[in-house]
């Protein structure tokens, strides 16, 4: 009992994390057909940004980051991914953002890996597991962000303009939205849930120029297996993805825990490639309609 406890501890302390890079990787593919390669660099500058200013409460950290960052993506939307109109263009500039960010970290801070102390000490008992406390907190964080995002995705004016952007642009162009502006501002709001998930999570990981890479795998898997424009079907997908590695972490080494892991997710990719796998998912995705009545 209590090993499945700790398990399932394990899982959702990593799908705080991982909840946030692939909503923000589902915001920006969504409404531009953009693969956001530089997503895992975003979280570490979130992961620096904790370093460079560790003289700081470590909320007021968080908050400056943000605020600082915000109008830093959406002008880099507009100067750069705005006039873009490809999506390999689009994963290409991306990349060299992500580039970019790592060989700036590398100049200012070499490639030695870096520590975040912890805010909170101490550990919960949950089930009759000890749990470090700190873990349990920033995966209710992330997870109360990534149920927030989804509310106003799926329950607000602003989302619903958002989906008729990533459903089709001209039509939602007619009915008096500004794509345009509208993809600036999912961008910044997409880096800064990445921004927040490497902040959040910097105490817990080796913060270094490369790790960017380790962080985006899970992300970008999970957006390759959900449908497109599907946030909610990202963060099921990835939910399903980090259950898979820690299970597999759990009961084998880790390089073979990673093999396994790339197997399986191989085999996944092409399943959901197939014509009749997305037939079948487009399919189950459709409202049920009212049957109609059979005039007498």
């Amino acid at each position: 009992m209590r090993a499945l406890v700790e398990l399932a501890l394990s899982c959702i302390t990593q799908l705080g994390l991982y909840a946030l890079l692939a909503l923000s990787l589902a915001l920006v593919f969504g409404v531009s057909r953009i693969v956001n390669l530089a997503v895992g660099d975003l979280a570490a500058v979130g992961a620096y940004a904790m370093v460079a200013t560790a003289g700081l409460p470590f909320g007021l950290r968080i908050v400056l980051t943000l605020v600082v960052l915000a109008p830093v993506l959406y002008l880099l939307e507009r100067g750069l991914l705005g006039r873009i109109r490809d999506g390999l263009a689009g994963m290409l500039v991306t990349w060299g953002i992500g580039l970019a960010i790592r060989q700036v970290f590398e100049v200012v801070y070499t490639a030695r890996p870096r520590s975040v102390t912890e805010p909170i000490a101490g550990s919960t008992t949950v089930l009759g597991s000890v749990y470090p406390t700190y873990r349990l907190v920033i995966a209710a964080v992330g997870l109360a962000v990534v149920v927030a995002v989804l509310v106003v995705a799926y329950r607000t004016r602003a989302g619903l303009r958002l989906r008729a952007v990533a459903d089709n642009v001209e039509m939602a162009a007619l009915m008096g939205t500004r794509p345009a502006r509208t993809r600036a501002l999912v961008f910044a709001v997409a880096g800064l849930l990445a921004v927040l998930a490497g902040a959040l999570y910097s105490p817990l990981l080796g913060v270094t120029p490369a790790m960017g890479f380790s962080l985006l795998i899970p992300g970008f898997v999970a957006v390759l297996l959900a449908r497109p424009a599907s946030f909610r079907g990202a963060v099921l997908a990835v939910a399903l993805v980090v259950a898979l590695q820690v299970t597999l972490r759990r009961y084998f080494s880790d390089t073979v825990a990673d093999s396994l892991f790339y197997v399986v997710v191989l085999v996944a990719v092409v399943v959901r490639a197939n014509p009749h796998t997305r037939r079948l998912l487009s399919w189950s995705a459709r409202p049920a309609r009212p049957a109609r009545s059979v005039p007498a």
